[in-house]
């Protein structure tokens, strides 16, 4: 089903982009090959700032049962300061379709993690962040959640 796909390739732009960076964006997603760019309009502490993001997805066939990978990252360039002002690289992988794994590092030193797993009606999910920069101390979650049909 087409919009079900579509709404897949949208949650994995989710997980592997920047997120709230611009201001207008557009987006080329296909099965295998995703590519995004947009604008932020200028405001008092930057300019112009351009983004762009790009991921590979890996693995079995978009819709299929099997296990698949996924790499992206993101920037966005502030174009008065002529200077990075994000960066995000990340990857997810499904080694089974109830287990999914996402791991991410940005440009001030922040790496996330999250697992997400299901057991029948039962949804797990547990992330971490880490500042290797050690500006900050480490934050954990958990969200347990059931479904009922």
């Amino acid at each position: 089903d087409a919009a079900r796909l579509a709404e897949e390739r949208r949650k994995l732009c989710r997980l592997l982009w920047l997120r709230g960076g611009t201001d207008a964006t557009f987006a080329l997603r296909s099965s295998r090959v995703m590519a995004q760019t947009g604008l932020k309009l200028p405001h008092e502490e930057e300019g112009l700032v351009g983004s762009l993001g790009v991921l590979r997805r890996f693995g079995a066939a978009e819709g299929a049962s099997g296990p698949w990978a996924a790499l992206g990252g993101s920037l966005l360039w502030d174009a008065r300061q002529r200077k990075l002002a994000a960066l995000q690289v990340a990857a997810c992988a499904e080694p089974s379709p109830s287990q999914l794994v996402c791991l991410g590092v940005d440009q001030t030193g922040a790496l996330t993690g999250s697992v997400r797993s299901t057991v029948d009606s039962f949804t797990l999910l547990a992330s971490a962040s880490v500042d290797l920069s050690r500006r900050k101390g480490p934050r954990f979650g958990v969200d347990l959640s059931f479904d009922v049909e």
